[in-house]
């Protein structure tokens, strides 16, 4: 006589036959404890005894007040992308290759958005914020059309101020000016503490957009190597300060872009301390420390700062509304050299958005959106990840950031990115090719995939498309 199996593992081999033909997929949550429980009629117990069978076959994994999910298989067996063994050295910047056609692949609808790391409109409250724009508009209206000289917007001063102490700063309102983007405020702060021909240490790979911006500034940089997992190699930068002359440090320690790297709080105090022992100011580009996939937002590395000598810049492009440019910079002892270039720059901001934003930031939905972003960032990097292991050639490296919204990709052997940019292009797809994370055009078998366009057949096939185009190439 045949056994009957134990209702447990009748739910555990469902659960997987819906894994295994793709119903469920990486990254998906499956139904809480609760829910199961009624949808099969059965205890509580007896659900949590097929979840925890799960877990030990490595399908599903359970995150702290989220529930269950589904792990990447593929993935897991794609190695990070290999640190840089260049020694680092001094680099001018006069040949770095312009980004103006990456920055308006953006507004080409018909480009299938891997390359610029911009949130899909659909993942954006832009609803809410033409709802708060209209009715600010309507009562104050003189206000909103004013001219708004530095500091900048009061109200949204007052809530940085607040949510600050989230980062671990504890700064007050008048600590902040109000900036066109985190772009102005990085802008203001290396125009504070440089001049014409200085050398700016950052991290290799960097984002093209600040190597663009020191091009712009005629600043040298030395790019010091920096790993996909804990960022800014310390001992190279530690030997790079000791050998070169170094006008200031521009770092990303929350989710470095391209790596999606997370600063460990050991290595940042070093940095603290190299910065101290030579005098320099520490440049904290904090763009992506809103977007954690999982656990409270990591600290700034501001926190740490008893010296005063960290300028930190964000922004709200990542989260809330590109289009808006709203930024801040607290720029600690640099305050007032900030305060009169931002006046000679453009007397100040945009008062209508400045005060959206701090309505939206004041009124509560600002976390409660973050928590839908952060985990729909999460489930989006992590079916890219699993999608890429299937239709990439072996040997692809590939990161697994921890925050944010791109990959760092690192293809096969002695591949040339150049090529295959133009035959994905050709093919309705863009990407960042690699050689624009550096200022001297390595990284030629690298690319930067952003994940901030919602999942769908299209992108799960452009994804496939550029694949084969890599086959093609390798």
């Amino acid at each position: 006589m045949e056994v009957e199996q134990p209702l447990y593992l009748k739910i555990a081999d469902r659960v997987q036959s819906m894994i295994d033909s793709g119903t469920l997929r990486a990254g998906d949550r499956i139904p809480s404890v609760r829910h199961s429980s009624v949808q099969h009629q059965v205890s509580i117990p007896t659900v949590m005894q097929a979840y925890t069978l799960l877990e030990s076959r490595r399908l599903i994994e359970a995150r702290p007040k989220s529930g269950f999910y589904v792990r990447p298989r593929l993935a897991v067996s794609l190695q990070e992308p290999l640190v840089s063994h260049r020694k680092p050295a001094v680099a001018s910047l006069t040949k770095f290759a312009s980004a103006i056609s990456m920055i308006q692949d953006t507004t080409d609808s018909r480009l299938i958005p891997f390359g610029a790391a911009i949130p899909g409109d659909d993942l954006l409250p832009l609803d809410k914020l033409a709802q708060l724009t209209a009715s600010i508009t309507r009562k104050m209206t003189a206000a909103s059309f004013k001219y708004d000289p530095a500091p900048g917007c009061l109200p949204l001063r007052k809530e940085l101020s607040r949510l600050s102490l989230d980062w671990g700063c504890g700064l007050d309102a008048s600590d902040f000016i109000i900036t066109h983007g985190a772009s102005e405020a990085l802008h203001l702060a290396l125009h504070a503490v440089t001049k014409t021909g200085d050398t700016v240490l950052v991290e290799s790979p960097t984002y093209y957009g600040t190597l663009n911006l020191l091009a712009q500034m005629n600043l040298k940089v030395i790019a010091v190597p920096s790993c996909a997992n804990h960022g800014l190699d310390i001992d190279a930068a530690r030997d790079a300060l000791a050998t070169h002359s170094v006008a200031a440090i521009l770092v990303i320690p929350n989710f470095s872009n391209p790596l999606g790297s997370l600063m460990p709080e050991a290595n940042r105090r070093e940095l603290l301390d190299l910065a101290e022992k030579y005098r320099i100011p520490i440049i904290e580009d904090d763009i992506y420390g809103d977007l954690p996939h999982e656990g409270a937002r990591p600290h700034c590395m501001k926190a740490l700062d008893q010296e005063d000598r960290v300028i930190l810049c964000g922004s709200y492009s990542k989260t809330l509304a590109p289009g808006f440019r709203i930024g801040y910079i607290a720029a600690g002892k640099y305050h007032q050299r900030v305060m009169e270039l931002k006046n000679a720059f453009n007397i100040g901001g945009s008062p209508l958005p400045a005060l959206t934003v701090a309505e939206f930031l004041r009124n509560g939905g600002y976390e409660r959106h973050l928590r839908k972003l952060r985990h729909t960032f999460r489930q989006q990097v992590c079916r890219t990840r699993e999608t890429v292991a299937a239709a990439f050639p072996g040997g692809t490296r590939l990161s697994n950031p921890m925050g944010g919204f791109s990959l760092w990709l690192e293809l096969p052997g002695d591949t040339d990115i150049i090529p295959i940019f133009q035959q994905a292009r050709a093919a309705g797809i863009t990407f960042t090719p690699g050689p624009l994370f550096s200022p001297d055009g390595h990284f030629k078998n690298c690319m930067r995939l952003s994940c901030g366009a919602s999942w769908s057949p299209q992108i799960e096939k452009a994804l496939g498309t550029l694949g084969n185009i890599v086959r093609a190439n390798s």
